[in-house]
């Protein structure tokens, strides 16, 4: 099973690497610019005097440069009307150059892992390699969320959660080169595997599903700057729906004392990069906010900014300057929106307090650290940077809902319906955006003979993206109407009996 999501998974977002253009996603060139010269041996590069802390100069081959993707997507690049065909050729020279980039104090891991095939190419094709290279590391996080829910809940229904989570923005943003899908991908496997282990296994933690929940959140401390505030407020959330007796369970479980052992010197090292190497030293590109503007009057202003934040969530592609289709948000919102009401409506009150909380750190967090840097950089936020929290809001709903029991009746057939629904607002969402490269925004419809072609043309790839949503929903939905379990709190964990004095899944309450 682990197999087939990962390469369902890395597919879908490999189409997403090749129907996008080279450096048309977001802080693109100064990424894939970082990723390069910290394989190549430069950790951050030297400060540029009098251009701000954040940018840094390094020495890479020049197709990898900044210069190189800035002036690439130039010509299209916050203009959706405009077709990727107008961009000139990206220069296959090899040779070293001094360039500059705003992502070299960014948090290590991920750049160290994707720049590896810069070097054994200098190329365009180098660049769909890192891409590719990037899907692969994120598909890997998403088949361990869908292994934690297969081989360790006694109900399968919790992958519909996982679908839910992983809007097409998170499958944009996995096949291009941004440290933001490493970190949305990571938060979605702890987001899986944690809800687990609180509300199903705290009694006794199996070791794998322990292992699963390190690696995802050692790997989101490590992901961004301010990934270990995500980590800490995912972990006091999973707590809450622990319960008490749940969380003293698990701290004296072998497993988990290893556990910290490892992430301990992984949040040390995460808290002292970002000190050390300034990572939230960012370039002051926001939206400019007046100097006398503070207080509830810029909060205000800001919070208006929320419904551009949760339509990214769902899907807005290129530098930001592509929408998705109207059905795409009006499917996500749907299903969203009702398993929040039924989350509210059937669960317990310590279990509503840790979701309206949930809720609550989605829909302010952005407002309250925007604010504390809008004077200094401007309004810079992006929903990206909220999506490792945003995620975990269907993978809590359904887990609750599933736990109540309250779609006892329907959850034969509410699965493949979903599943359905959710393949058509994927696909659209898919064909608009190629559709805004190939013939822009405000083109024919008809897009597959478009002045700007993908790798493979627009008709294979469009194709292809076809058959491999719809074969991710069906998989899905094969497992969910398939479930052995059917959400039976006897159903034995990966076919072994549950250790004599396992607490009923549907009755642990704190």
């Amino acid at each position: 099973m682990f197999i087939a999501v990962l390469v369902i998974a890395f597919l879908n977002m490999a189409v997403w690497s090749i129907a996008t253009p080279l450096f048309a996603s977001p802080d693109e060139p100064a990424q894939v610019a970082r990723a390069v010269a910290l394989v190549h041996g430069d950790l951050i590069g030297t400060t540029v005097k009098n251009a701000g802390n954040a940018i840094t100069d390094i020495t890479i081959p020049a197709v990898y440069s900044y210069r190189t993707g800035a002036a690439y997507g130039s010509c299209f690049v916050f203009q959706p009307n405009v077709p990727a065909s107008c961009a000139a050729p990206i220069t296959r020279s090899t040779a070293e150059v001094a360039t500059t980039t705003y992502a070299g104090r960014y948090p290590p891991l991920y750049y160290a892992i994707v720049g590896l095939p810069s070097l054994f190419t200098s190329s365009p094709t180098g660049i769909y390699l890192i891409r590719l290279v990037s899907a692969l590391l994120n598909a890997v996080f998403l088949a361990l969320a869908a292994l934690s829910v297969v081989a360790w809940s006694r109900s399968r229904v919790l992958l519909i959660g996982l679908l839910v989570a992983t809007t097409p923005m998170t499958f944009f943003l996995g096949g291009v080169v941004n440290a933001s899908g490493f970190e949305i991908t990571s938060a979605t496997c702890l987001w899986c595997s944690g809800v687990v282990l609180a509300l199903e296994r705290a009694d006794k933690a199996p070791r794998g599903l322990v292992v699963v929940v390190t690696a995802s959140a050692a790997a989101l401390l490590l992901s961004r700057a301010l990934s270990p505030i995500w980590v800490l407020l995912i972990a006091a959330l999973l707590a809450l729906l622990a319960g008490w007796r749940g969380v003293q369970s698990l701290a004296r479980t072998r497993p988990v004392q290893v556990s910290l052992v490892v992430l301990v010197p992984c949040a040390i090292f995460a808290v002292g990069w970002i000190r050390v190497a300034h990572a939230l030293d960012l370039v002051a590109a926001g939206v400019r906010v007046g100097a006398h503007d503070t207080g509830w009057h810029l909060a205000a202003g800001i919070f208006g900014y929320t419904g551009t934040w949760l339509k990214e969530m769902v899907g807005f592609f290129g530098w930001l300057d592509t929408p998705s289709p109207l059905l795409t948000y009006l499917v996500w919102y749907a299903v969203v929106g009702l398993l929040v009401l039924i989350t509210l409506s059937c669960t317990t009150p310590r279990f509503v307090a840790a979701f309206l909380l949930l809720i609550a750190i989605v829909l302010t967090a952005p407002v309250v650290i925007s604010y504390d840097e809008a004077h200094r950089l401007g309004i810079i936020w992006q929903a990206r940077y909220i999506m490792p929290m945003a995620v975990g809001v269907p993978v809590m709903a359904v887990a609750l809902i599933e736990r109540s029991g309250a779609l006892q009746s329907v959850r034969r057939r509410l699965p493949t319906v979903l599943c359905v629904a959710l393949g058509i607002a994927e696909f659209s969402a898919f064909a608009e955006a190629l559709r805004r490269y190939t013939v822009g925004a405000s083109g024919p419809v008809d897009y597959l003979h478009g002045a700007w072609q993908p790798p493979l043309g627009a008709t294979a790839v469009t194709v292809g993206a076809f058959l491999l949503i719809g074969l991710m929903m069906a998989f899905t939905a094969y497992l969910v109407t398939t479930d052995p379990g059917r959400g039976d709190p006897t159903r034995p964990l990966l076919g072994r009996p549950d250790p004599p004095g396992a607490t009923d899944w549907r009755t642990l309450e704190a």
